[in-house]
């Protein structure tokens, strides 16, 4: 799930180095300093974190995933290409807020939103390096790494993550593109400068949040090589294929249960019925269905036409139909 920020979304902004950076600034930075530093200390500049354009997986930030990522962006640490390492820390983020440029719009037609962070580098030795790079604009794009709770189709609102969706990514219906919408923000890791962002396995990490250790496999596929990251790729996709079968024998069950409790004449209307089987799952869906069967069986057993009446125990009538049930 790659490429948060392009060349599009400008990276690092031009005129990076501010001329003057002011007391406000200094006062921000000094919360994460040891010692007190003075603007002659460090280096800041303003960076174009994420935005809620399409991106090359099809998915955007909503407008409020980019308002809570402002807050949990304060404070984060910049790295080199996504790599966890105390080494790669190079930059930190001290101020961030979501910026409507006036007069663009989305390719979806809304209003174009970028979150702009400010960071700062210590003036070191160590550091020259970078600050060269970034005032020639060699390294200008970057990524972020960060936790999304949802991801929602823009066609019909369903989580992509469940499989009950049918629509794909990419594809257009009635003139709408479908593209995965990013709710949610659970943690905002780090952000990255990156090499080849043209590229769309360019190693951007967009986290989701699943349950058990499945973020945590997802995650793990910029550590692998080539061949096995496509191995996992498939197994993730078969899984989602699966998903995507069981949700459907589960509708068809949700649909057995509710004929059955009806059938069962349980005093219930069927929508009312409906709403009560919605979060069930296969296994308790099943059981209800057999259930409601058994007590339909009950109360309206089904007779045979050419039965005795020793078979039925009471006298047939021989005129009409009521002796049994169709």
């Amino acid at each position: 799930m790659n490429n948060i920020l392009q060349n599009e979304t400008d990276g690092v902004k031009e005129n990076l180095h501010d001329a003057q950076t002011s007391a406000a600034d200094m006062e921000l930075i000094n919360k994460y300093s040891r010692k007190e530093l003075t603007a002659e200390d460090v280096y800041t500049f303003s960076v174009v974190l994420c935005d809620n354009e399409v991106d090359r997986d099809n998915e955007h930030f909503s407008d409020e995933a980019l308002d809570k990522l402002a807050q949990l962006f304060v404070g984060v640490t910049g790295i080199y290409d996504h790599t966890p390492s105390a080494k790669n820390q190079v930059a930190r983020i001290y101020s961030c807020a979501v910026e409507q440029v006036d007069g663009r719009k989305t390719s979806y037609g809304e209003p174009y939103r970028r979150l702009v962070a400010r960071a700062y580098i210590p003036r070191c030795k160590s550091s020259e390096e970078l600050i060269a790079m970034l005032d020639s604009g060699i390294k200008k794009e970057v990524s972020v790494g960060c936790g999304i709770g949802e991801c929602v189709c823009s066609i019909c609102g369903e989580d992509l993550r469940t499989g009950a969706c049918s629509h794909v990514k990419g594809r257009r219906y009635g003139g709408k593109l479908c593209c995965g919408v990013l709710k949610e923000p659970t943690d905002a890791y780090e952000w990255s400068f990156i090499a080849v962002p043209s590229q769309r396995e360019a190693g951007v990490i967009k986290s989701f949040t699943y349950p058990g250790d499945i973020s945590g496999i997802l995650n793990a596929q910029k550590l692998l090589d080539e061949e096995a990251a496509e191995s996992l790729k498939t197994y993730i996709s078969s899984l989602e294929k699966s998903a995507r079968e069981g949700e459907m024998y589960k509708s068809v069950l949700r649909l057995e249960a509710v004929k059955a409790g009806i059938t069962a004449r349980i005093g219930i209307e069927s929508s009312l019925l409906e709403s009560m089987v919605k979060g069930l799952s296969a296994e308790e869906l099943l059981r209800l269905k057999e259930g409601f069967e058994k007590t339909a069986a009950e109360l309206l057993p089904v007779r045979c036409q050419t039965m005795t009446e020793e078979a039925f125990g009471t006298p047939v009538r021989r005129d009409d139909n009521s002796g049994y049930d169709i």
